[in-house]
């Protein structure tokens, strides 16, 4: 996720308090912890990428978000390619 989080922009001073928020998004509703995101000061279009990234099950869906010359997304594929 730090890898994510560094792509979208997002300063390491507010790794932590992303990395909670983000661990909700099961618990809570989509809205409500991308309300708690912007509040913490980071844009709409960075809250939503990062949940959109977050809420995905497919990589290929993931590089459309991030881009596939994403850090991420080239961890992620060759993860994926390693189970294979």
């Amino acid at each position: 996720i730090g890898e994510v989080l560094t792509e979208l922009g997002i300063p390491e001073s507010k790794f932590a308090a992303t990395c909670v928020l983000v661990d909700k998004l099961e618990k809570l509703p989509l809205d409500a912890v991308q309300s708690d995101l912007e509040e913490l000061g980071l844009s709409r279009e960075v809250v939503e990428k990062l949940t959109s990234v977050l809420t995905n099950n497919s990589v290929d869906d993931i590089a459309k978000v991030l881009g596939d010359d994403s850090a991420a997304v080239k961890q992620l594929k060759e993860l994926f390619a390693l189970c294979e």
